[in-house]
């Protein structure tokens, strides 16, 4: 079975959050004259949709898959029938590990069929076995990577597990250059680890967005993703929210003044009339009544978008003198009912 001599390199950037792919042949002759027209780089966001994407459909995608391994030593028309259904499948998907996984089986498969169709009716039952063999290994490491949740787990909530894993690097240094790729291994587990590290090291979370409902990596508790229309809306309810803070310490002023006036009005009177339990009840409905009166009227500049003005001011001093004579009414009226107490 010859081996697939295509290879995924892999660059994370942490700070950039994003990662740099490219697919090359194997052969060191060729990795210097890797330039960015050949490079693929998607971000964290994309990286994780796309995973949680193809994960998600992963069913029908192994159906037709094992369809398709189970007509390599069958009939040529069928074979050729099941990956028409495979390559529009295949062509068709914007999802990076959808075309990857492809391509990468597609260039097994067709090698598979290849041997069988040349040997023919001559092709021997053990040399067709390990043909099939090795291309059910191949899938079959990546439908066990794609079935165990402990390779997607981000965010390091699962069980503790440890062990040694092996990287092939590919350095390209010199003429000004300096890069370090990582060569990823068929089943790309390793480089779901790195990226994993790389989501743990920048303390990123799996967020969902309140605006377009996409999920998305972001600091902890973040509701909002990096889409354009997403960020102008957030930035715009940030505005607004500081906007209202600020009203309200603008607003709250009047209440605290009106709150403060009130409360120096009592010591103004004699002990005795403070010592009346009627007076004292009559003092906090009005003090209730009027400071609802300050925030119906806060309410509807608010309602209004109006900042506090001269009107306003001038409505806090008429209430602050209504306030007044009913005070010192009710204590002079206090005052003719105990005349003859006093």
């Amino acid at each position: 079975m010859a081996e697939n001599k295509k290879i995924l390199l892999y660059r994370i950037d942490e700070q950039a959050k994003n990662v740099i792919f490219v697919v090359t042949e194997d052969d060191p002759k060729l990795w210097g004259n890797i330039s960015e027209d050949m490079q693929t780089i998607l971000s964290f966001d994309e990286i994780f949709r796309d995973i949680t994407e193809f994960r998600n459909g992963f069913l029908d995608y192994e159906q037709l898959t094992d369809e398709l391994i189970g007509t390599i030593n069958g009939r040529g028309a069928v074979f050729r029938e099941i990956l028409e259904r495979f390559d529009d499948n295949r062509l068709n998907s914007f999802n990076f590990f959808t075309r990857y996984y492809s391509d990468t089986l597609r260039d097994i498969f067709l090698s598979a069929r290849a041997d069988i169709d040349k040997a023919g009716a001559f092709f021997n039952t053990r040399a067709l076995k390990k043909s099939t063999e090795y291309v059910n290994e191949v899938f079959n490491n990546i439908r066990e990577v794609m079935r165990d949740d402990w390779n997607f787990d981000f965010n390091s909530e699962s069980d503790m597990k440890a062990f040694r894993l092996s990287f092939d690097k590919i350095i390209i240094r010199g003429n000004d250059r300096n890069d370090i790729y990582t060569v990823a291994d068929t089943a790309l587990v390793n480089f779901f680890y790195d990226f994993s590290f790389a989501i743990h090291s920048r303390k990123l979370y799996v967020c969902s967005c309140k605006y377009c409902g996409k999920v998305f990596l972001g600091k902890k508790n973040a509701v909002c993703c990096d889409g354009t229309e997403c960020q102008a809306t957030y930035q715009n309810e940030l505005k607004n929210a500081k906007r209202r803070e600020r009203d309200n310490g603008t607003y709250q002023k009047y209440l605290t003044k009106l709150s403060n006036y009130i409360g120096q009005q009592k010591p103004k009177l004699s002990a005795r009339v403070n010592e009346d339990s009627e007076v004292l009840q009559r003092f906090d409905k009005e003090r209730k009544a009027y400071t609802q009166i300050l925030k119906d009227k806060i309410e509807e500049y608010q309602a209004e978008n109006r900042l506090p003005d001269d009107e306003m001011e001038q409505f806090y001093i008429q209430l602050r003198k209504k306030f007044a004579r009913f005070w010192n009414g009710l204590a002079v009226e206090w005052e003719k009912e105990h005349r003859g107490e006093l």
